[in-house]
């Protein structure tokens, strides 16, 4: 760090890596979609239990990143899989299609 560039570069890099984060959970939101979007219903357990999981970590990581729609988004679908809310779901989940939409 230099008296010139107090933050060392550091602004640089955050934007590197929220960009990189974004890519990411753009991916997630589309295997999400993915697993949501299979036929049969209702939802078994195993894909419920990994887009729950997809979903929490979307919003820790769009959370982190200041991207507070998609972090929302990920959250209120996450919770409709948790408490079984499967009638909130498709929209949930197009909130999240919204929310993530790849570059």
């Amino acid at each position: 760090m230099t008296s010139a560039d107090p933050e060392g570069g550091l602004g640089e890099a955050v934007v590197v890596l929220a960009r990189r984060a974004h890519e990411r959970n753009v991916g997630r939101a589309r295997r999400i979609a993915e697993l949501l979007s299979a036929p049969g219903a209702p939802l078994d357990r195993e894909v419920r239990d990994e887009a729950e999981r997809l979903c929490h970590t979307v919003t820790g990581s769009a959370s982190t990143f200041g991207d507070a729609e998609l972090a929302a988004a990920a959250r209120h679908l996450e919770a409709a899989l948790h408490e079984g809310r499967d009638h909130d779901v498709p929209a949930a989940l197009a909130a999240l299609r919204a929310a993530a939409p790849p570059d």
